[in-house]
């Protein structure tokens, strides 16, 4: 590697550590909020570029040697735990960092060598044209793609399969870091060209084989979700139909839609001996479409049916009830739901598992509300099974007959 002085060595480390927290960060999402997230790197950032500048100045020979593989360690675990993915795709994630941060930065010593001299600003500034270049092609062409990635194939994609996509990135970042290879010539240049092009074709078609797995089986899971939703919207016209009386419909708000459907469900769990709490405050219109807000209530209320009955396997003395909240205050529906369920009941990816929630009735539910980019949130809190969401509405629009 180049030479240089400490204020050498800080240029090198604010490049090398921010080009691999920016290229980190447009393949992966963070699991906390955008300002949080903000905070908490450049945090790290910060003290992690004084405490290498330090070691440097206090001992370059040591640097020199375990350095860049005590940052880059560091900067793993900071990784690992702020992002959303899980542990290994984490891990394939900086592992295909790792091989582009090579890649970079000895093209910036090469560029240096060849071009300039061996002048230590030429190098850096190469590496952050590089970076810049790099960046800028993974935002454009391929963040979506890497970033769907994780949602896609997650629950596809085997530890094995990780480990064999990350051996052959680590092979690739061998190859340009050997340090038995001294030669400085275009020849070389070429060379980490072509295993920069190899790798990254091979990591392109292992994407493309696990994306195509995942596809499939969302699409398959979308139909079994048309199909589950058309059986309860069958349910749902029979309940709203004529052959309902109207003495027995209560009026629970101002929505006749929501009136009957709650009536409905609300005499199904009294007669499965289930305490049923009704807190709705809701106007003629809700705000969005009434299909779309029977989807929500319909599978929240499935669900809540389930979890009680499950609670019961568990403990058939255990007094089971269902508490729904329905509010809605100017451009805002808010929707809370709770019900008695098992201790162990567990949340997996921000959604109920499907064992303790009957089925694909939540995934339904967040699908109806992301189309109102909305919000929600599952979670057990010491055998109550609690749901939330708020979704944005238009106050003063007549939404009924929207699709």
């Amino acid at each position: 590697m180049l030479g240089g002085s400490v204020m050498i060595a800080s240029a090198r480390m604010v490049v090398s550590i921010g080009g691999t927290m920016l290229l980190f960060f447009l393949m992966s999402e963070s699991r906390f909020g955008r300002k949080k997230t903000v905070v908490r790197c450049m945090c790290f950032y910060v003290l992690l570029i004084v405490l290498t500048c330090i070691w440097y100045g206090f001992s370059q020979e040591i640097f020199a040697r375990m350095g860049a593989l005590v940052t880059y360690l560091c900067f793993s675990v900071f990784a690992v735990w702020i992002s959303r993915d899980s542990v290994y795709v984490s891990l394939y994630k900086l592992a295909l960092v790792f091989y582009l941060l090579s890649a970079f930065m000895v093209g910036g010593i090469e560029v240096s060598v060849l071009f300039f001299e061996k002048n230590v600003w030429a190098d850096i500034i190469a590496r952050v044209v590089l970076l810049g270049l790099i960046a800028l092609f993974i935002d454009k062409k391929v963040k979506s793609s890497i970033r769907g990635f994780s949602d896609y194939v997650e629950n596809e994609l085997d530890r094995f399969s990780v480990a064999v996509m990350m051996l052959s990135l680590f092979l690739g970042i061998g190859f340009i870091l050997n340090p038995t290879i001294h030669d400085q010539t275009p020849y070389r240049l070429f060379q980490i060209a072509i295993n920069f092009f190899l790798t990254g074709i091979l990591q392109v078609l292992v994407f493309r084989l696990y994306l195509h797995i995942g596809r499939e089986k969302q699409y398959m899971q979308e139909n079994q979700l048309m199909e589950m939703n058309h059986r309860l919207l069958e349910r749902n016209l029979e309940l709203l139909g004529p052959s309902v009386e109207e003495d027995v419909t209560k009026k629970i708000c101002e929505n006749a839609a929501v009136n009957r459907i709650l009536t409905a469900y609300a005499e199904q769990a009294r007669k499965e001996q289930i305490e049923v709490k009704l807190d709705v405050e809701l106007e003629k219109e809700a705000g969005i479409p009434n299909i779309d807000l029977i989807t929500i209530l319909a599978n929240a209320w499935e669900n809540a049916l389930f979890g009680c009955a499950e609670a019961r396997k568990e403990d058939s003395e255990r007094a089971c009830i269902i508490h729904l909240s329905i509010r809605k205050k100017k451009n805002k529906l808010a929707i809370y739901c709770s019900n008695t369920c098992k201790m162990e009941a567990g949340v997996e990816k921000g959604l109920p598992r499907p064992e303790d929630s009957g089925g694909l009735g939540a995934v339904s539910i967040v699908k109806t509300v992301e189309k109102f980019d909305g919000e929600y949130d599952f979670k057990n809190n010491h055998g109550m099974f609690i749901f939330r969401l708020v979704v944005n509405v238009l106050p003063d629009q007549d939404v009924s007959a929207m699709v």
